[in-house]
Order: C-alpha cells, then structure tokens, then sequence
C-alpha cells in the first residue's frame, strides 16, 4: 500500500466535495451566470423533493478541517549459517503501516427562508476580529457582509414565489466560503 501525501489527501478532498456537487452561498454579489444557474437549479430541487417552496436545506456551516495520522515502521533480521552436519537458515522480519483520516465537516440545517441570515452569522463569525475594529476595514466588512445577505435573501425570495416543475433534479449541499472564492 503505498503512502498518501498531504497534498494528495487535500485534493481527495476538494475532489469529494467537487464530486458531491456543493453550491456556495457566499459572495452573492459577485457570482457568475454559471454559480447563479447551479444554485437555482439546487433549491428547485429541494423544492421538488421536500414539495415545499420553503425546503430545508444542509449548509456547511464552517470551516472543513482533517487530520491526518500514519506510522509506518519495519525491522527485520536476517541470519546465515552453516555446518557441515546441519545447515541453517533464518530469516524474521515485521513490517506494520497505520493510515488514518478524519474530516469534520459542520452541518447546519435551516429553512430555505433563513439561508440568508444563516450564511451572514457564518461570515460575521469568519470575519470576526475585523468587525470588532472601529474603523473603515470594520465598516466596509460589516456593509458586504450585509450587501451580501440581502442579495440572497432577494434571491432566495424569487425562487419561493411558486413550486417548479419538477423533473429528475438533484439536490446538493450549499456552503460558505471566503468572500475571494469564487469557484466553490
């Protein structure tokens, strides 16, 4: 079994929350066409499956974190001896390797209807000792942040106006991301 590097778990990683298809919350004012499109089409999939305008849905509501553990250790002997009446041969070797892996990932489930809140709390929480500033850092974090909540608070609004028609729609998890990502 060959070892795993850091980075290669930190990819498998990305990969898996890639590959589970997570829509990002954050950053609302700056979404591109394509970011818009992928998180309507995931409320109106919770919408189809929950039959309700106002669905519940799963947000990663902080930060993913994991810890990587693994030992590999080996020793061995080797003997080689002969005489003429009896030849001996000896050979001991032990070889263990440990892998581990733990990813903690929090989920928070909130009504469709308090994304919005549920997602600024997320950024005020991230963004904390600047808004604890009295200065214009503290008032240009606090005035995105809020910019922020109500244009999802307008978009998700939009999306509650009526049930869709539903037909085959996959649902995915929606996730906060610092506000210079763009690509979650």
């Amino acid at each position: 079994m060959a070892p795993v590097t850091i980075s290669q778990a930190i990819a498998g990683v990305q990969a898996d929350l890639t590959t589970a298809g997570v829509v990002s919350v954050s950053g609302v004012q700056t979404w591109t066409a394509d970011q818009a499109a992928r998180f309507d089409a995931n409320v109106r999939a919770l919408q189809c499956a929950q039959q309700t305008s106002d669905p519940v849905v799963a947000m990663i509501a902080g930060p993913v974190t994991m810890n990587l553990s693994g030992i590999f250790s080996q020793s061995g002997s080797f003997s080689v001896s002969a005489s003429p009446a009896l030849p001996v041969f000896g050979l001991q070797a032990d070889a263990s390797q440990t892998k581990g892996q733990t990813m903690n990932v929090p989920v928070q489930f909130v009504p469709l209807s308090a994304l919005a809140d549920a997602e600024a709390g997320r950024e005020v929480g991230y963004a904390g000792a600047l808004l604890v500033q009295n200065d214009k850092v503290r008032q240009a974090v606090a005035a995105r942040i809020e910019a922020d909540r109500i244009g999802l608070q307008y978009r998700v609004r939009s999306l509650m106006t009526g049930l869709p028609y539903c037909v085959g729609r996959d649902s995915h998890p929606f996730v906060g991301g610092r506000s210079n990502q763009q690509n979650m």
